[in-house]
């Protein structure tokens, strides 16, 4: 019997516009002309790729959403962020489509900073309850603007997803390949004019913060697992520094919106601690 046999789900009729249907231990998704994805128990994905949807169709999804699912599954908080690693330990970029995380990330790398994740930014627990960013895979995605600003050719690139001018930088150098401890998260929202701003998030503002940017965060409904979200988000919020960073839309004053988050870094964190000082290269 084939896994979607298992399952024992069919589209409603009369919701032909759904793309979700969820229990508490599976997750279908079904996005048209791309294909059907059944995640499992946090361990299985199984993918019904349409015929007229290519490989990187699907992966796009894979990567995305499915991750999200999966993540959520294992009651691992996925944050909508990319993340990189400095001496004071993981810092992951939030916010919306659009506001910047994946460049303001790769920014960092140009410096020499390790990058660990982008877009989806899966955090969990050790033993003593310190947040952890586990690594992704080396890659950033970036719009072609993007890339211009950052003076990266897309010429050798591939694209993403077919028709769209966003393509995936490989990161091979300066990719962490273990997980790091999160010290800090910075939304990151746009404003029509005005220099960079940063200004600290505190108290149970802080959770809702984490909540806002939480990726996938629809998916929960029907997993039975929204009271152990909840205690994972009070348990990242209470070990980390949270921040919301404004920028103008135009222009992306991308130089300036790093040195605002690495001199904020340095004030709000002080000496970093030596173990993670000992294995980083930057600050």
């Amino acid at each position: 019997m084939c896994a979607w046999d298992r399952c024992r789900w069919s589209w409603p009729a009369r919701k032909r516009k759904a793309n979700v249907i969820r229990s508490r231990t599976q997750l279908l998704l079904k996005i048209d002309r791309v294909g059907r994805y059944l995640v499992s128990n946090g361990n299985d994905i199984v993918i019904e790729r349409a015929p007229e949807a290519s490989e990187d169709d699907a992966r796009v999804f894979l990567l995305g959403s499915v991750l999200g699912a999966l993540l959520h599954q294992r009651g691992v908080l996925p944050l909508h962020a990319s993340a990189i690693e400095t001496m004071y330990g993981a810092v992951a970029f939030a916010g919306q489509v659009g506001h910047g995380k994946s460049t303001l990330a790769a920014a960092f790398h140009a410096r020499g900073y390790r990058v660990l994740a982008d877009d989806v930014c899966a955090i969990s627990l050790d033993v003593a309850g310190q947040p952890l960013v586990t690594p992704a895979y080396p890659q950033l995605n970036l719009w072609a603007d993007a890339l211009a600003h950052l003076g990266e050719s897309k010429a050798a690139l591939r694209r993403t997803r077919v028709l769209t001018e966003k393509y995936g930088l490989p990161i091979s150098d300066h990719f962490s390949t273990r997980p790091v401890p999160l010290c800090a998260v910075y939304e990151l929202n746009t404003t029509n004019s005005g220099p960079p701003s940063l200004g600290g998030v505190t108290g149970s503002a802080k959770m809702w913060l984490l909540r806002d940017n939480t990726f996938r965060l629809a998916f929960l409904a029907g997993m039975d697992n929204s009271e152990r979200y909840m205690r994972m988000v009070l348990a990242v919020a209470q070990r980390i520094r949270t921040a919301r960073v404004s920028r103008p839309c135009e222009p992306f004053l991308l130089d300036e919106l790093a040195d605002l988050v690495e001199r904020d870094l340095r004030a709000s964190l002080g000496s970093p601690p030596q173990a993670l000082k000992s294995n980083s290269e930057i600050l």
